[in-house]
Formats: structure tokens, C-alpha cells, sequence
């Protein structure tokens, strides 16, 4: 057997593509049409991260309180010494979560 192939058209598949010119650059002076985008951070948006913070700082500070009074410190150093305090483990763990 014997396949001999031959072809019609002698164009090729795709049409030959030139090579793009290359544009000039325009002037400063001229803007182009392009979507622009400014970010500026105002005074006020200042301000208002200030006024947060010291919030915060607020609602930190009073929290804490004023921590354990001297007798209380006295009582548990004096139940640890004795062998008798017995810290509660879920109490301790709420309080590591912050669940009070």
C-alpha cells in the first residue's frame, strides 16, 4: 500500500502577524484615561484610632482593678504552706480563656 500525500492549498494555517510598533511615551504634561486611586489618611481617622486606643486603654485599666488585697495574699501563702489549697483547674482555665 502506498499513501502519497498532497496538499491543496499552499496558504498557511493562520495568517502571518506583524510585529506591533512600539508607542512613544507620552509627555508628563498629558494624562492618559486611567482609573486612579488616592489614599490619604485624614486627621480625623487619626484622632479617631487616638480616641480608640485610650478607650481601650480604659476598659484594660479598670479590669485589673486594684489586684488581691494584703490579707488575701496572706491567707493563700498560708494555705499553700499548710498543704491545704487546693486550686480549682476550670476556674484557672476559664480565667487563661478570658471566660471570667
Amino acid at each position: 500500500m502506498n499513501v502519497i500525500f498532497q496538499t491543496t492549498n499552499n496558504t498557511p494555517y493562520r495568517a502571518p502577524v506583524s510585529t506591533p510598533r512600539k508607542r512613544a511615551a507620552q509627555p508628563a504634561a498629558v494624562k492618559g484615561d486611567y482609573d486612579t486611586v488616592n489614599i490619604q489618611r485624614t486627621r480625623i481617622s487619626q484622632d479617631d484610632d487616638e480616641s480608640f486606643a485610650r478607650i481601650l486603654a480604659r476598659r484594660a485599666t479598670a479590669q485589673l482593678g486594684s489586684g488581691p488585697s494584703p490579707e488575701r495574699v496572706q491567707e493563700l501563702g498560708r494555705r499553700i504552706a499548710d498543704g491545704t489549697y487546693q486550686p480549682d483547674a476550670q476556674r484557672i482555665a476559664g480565667r487563661m480563656l478570658g471566660l471570667g
